[in-house]
């Protein structure tokens, strides 16, 4: 039973927890122990501070397929220089562009044999699969030791001579985590719509849906395919990069936008919580679900995904004009650009590419597509990240523009790619005339039925 003895008192040091530096003095007998025991201290130190810089990738690890090296049997990707922090807090930095080979066909030199993570919190990480074959895998990079060199010593234990490596070098490893295929068994791998599907299942989409029912629910602690991994083989070591889609015949697609994920801050709003049932006080709910910056970054990663997925799209095609956006996506996110054919120029169709997809305007209303100034593109892209994306099967519509900016340089004969630039529904209507502000020429008007023209 607890006593105003046990309590703690204002201004009383809590040393649980605390970084335990070695005291320096003179006189004092220093061992190796000691001064392990400071590089420690330093270690959890520079983890608290990428706690509060929070994880995912800082910059750079971009992740495709290596052109020069990459085979049918045995897929090479090269992932750029970059920086990343763990759910740990521990900086992993990737110094120069590296070729990495899926089939691993020998140990790694990891130094001693065992290449373990050099900080003392992360759990053992499990061994990955190397195996070529059809299946769904997940790029990640973690933390790594490597011994190097030999240090002097002086003899006096003849013991510690095994122990006299020079240098301890705080490395990284490239490891590929195979999931389930149980994870995803209702999704066809030969479907063109089959990489969008699985890349939402990475977002949680599932999990979004369910919140529209209940919006006071209490935010669960994880969603999303990446999240089911962490328990059975995805270590807080590891940071995503790619999601590889292998199969016999080589690499299916790399994509990178599934998985990556810029930097999540901690959200000091995540715990706030409020009585829902005045007649319960045991009753707690919670908006953080809806409003957490996790959100915010994952609605960035939809977007880039998307973009990412459409430019291999352009590049594969030999008539991207003709390609159709239901084919290949059944989401979309809250925001996109589609370039548009102009020969020579490479793009997609207006009519084909949004053909089945509610629209505004109405298409075959003899109405075209709206004119948004370009200056408005990187705010409406900023506002809707706010929002949800798109299930284009829910039969709800996109708000489509076409930068006035640029239709007035292909009307001069200049040589510019065309595009269209797409938000959800949601969102208010952007292209509105203003006065002293949008141009007669190249803007929107409304006549007496209240039908838009342009």
């Amino acid at each position: 039973m607890s006593t105003l003895d046990d309590v703690l008192q204002l201004q009383q040091p809590i040393k649980d927890g605390g970084i335990r530096n070695v005291n320096f003095f003179n006189g004092r007998l220093l061992t190796g122990k000691d001064l392990s025991r400071e590089q420690q201290a330093h270690r959890q130190a520079d983890a608290r501070l990428g706690l509060a810089i929070g994880d995912g990738v800082a910059f750079g690890l971009e992740a495709a397929r290596d052109p020069d090296l990459d085979r049918p049997n045995a897929p090479v990707l090269r992932v750029r220089a970059g920086l990343a922090i763990n759910r740990l807090g521990h900086t992993l930095r990737l110094n120069a562009d590296t070729s990495v080979a899926l089939a691993r066909r020998f140990d790694g030199d990891d130094g001693d044999g065992d290449c373990q993570c050099v900080f003392a919190q992360c759990n053992p990480l499990a061994d990955g699969v190397y195996v070529a074959g059809a299946g769904v895998y997940v790029l990640t990079i973690a933390p790594a030791r490597s011994d190097e060199g030999r240090a002097p010593s002086n003899g006096l234990d003849p013991g510690n001579v095994r122990c006299n490596t020079d240098a301890t070098v705080e490395a990284v490893q490239f490891r590929l985590q195979a999931i389930n295929p149980l994870r995803f068994a209702d999704l066809d791998p030969s479907s063109p719509l089959f990489r969008n599907r699985l890349a939402y299942r990475c977002f949680g989409i599932e999990a979004r849906e369910a919140s529209a029912f209940d919006p006071w629910r209490v935010d669960p602690p994880s969603y999303g395919l990446i999240d089911e991994l962490r328990p059975t083989g995805l270590s807080d070591c590891e940071v995503p990069l790619a999601l590889v889609y292998w199969t016999a015949a080589g690499l299916g697609f790399v994509d990178t936008w599934s998985v990556r994920r810029r930097l999540l801050e901690p959200d000091a709003l995540s715990g706030f919580s409020f009585q829902r049932n005045p007649l319960d006080p045991a009753e707690l709910s919670s908006f953080a679900f809806l409003a957490r910056t996790r959100r915010l970054v994952e609605a960035q990663a939809m977007c880039a995904q998307f973009q990412q997925q459409l430019a291999n799209l352009l590049a594969a095609s030999a008539n991207p004009a003709t390609l159709r956006a239901r084919d290949h996506f059944r989401y979309l996110p809250p925001f996109g650009v589609v370039p548009l054919q102009n020969p020579p120029l490479r793009g997609f169709g207006d009519a084909a590419f949004f053909w089945g997809v509610s629209r505004r305007p109405l298409p075959g209303s003899a109405q075209q597509t709206q004119f948004i100034d370009s200056r408005q593109i990187g705010a409406m892209q900023h506002q809707s990240l706010a929002f949800s994306p798109t299930d284009l099967s829910s039969g709800e519509y996109l708000w489509i523009y076409r930068p006035w900016q640029t239709v007035q340089a292909m009307s001069q004969g200049r040589s510019v790619q065309p595009l269209l630039v797409f938000a959800c529904g949601q969102m208010p209507e952007m292209a509105l005339a203003r006065f002293d502000l949008a141009r007669a020429d190249f803007s929107n008007y409304f006549s007496n039925s209240l039908t838009t023209v342009a």
